[in-house]
């Protein structure tokens, strides 16, 4: 919770690289800000397969 009115998601992965790689949402409820972070996770992580499949092959 940031303030009255908006909470904050932070999703920090280990990229391709190795490279901690952060990433945040906002929101105005804690339900909404915990639905779009595991959409955001979700996202994230498929970004980060399609990396690694490019990459080796």
């Amino acid at each position: 919770m940031i303030n009255d009115h908006l909470y904050e998601g932070r999703y920090t992965p280990t990229g391709v690289n190795g490279k901690r790689e952060s990433h945040n949402i906002y929101a105005k409820t804690r339900e909404e800000c915990e639905e779009k972070l595991a959409e955001l996770i979700v996202q994230i992580k498929a970004q980060i397969k399609a990396e690694k499949e490019k990459m080796t092959g």
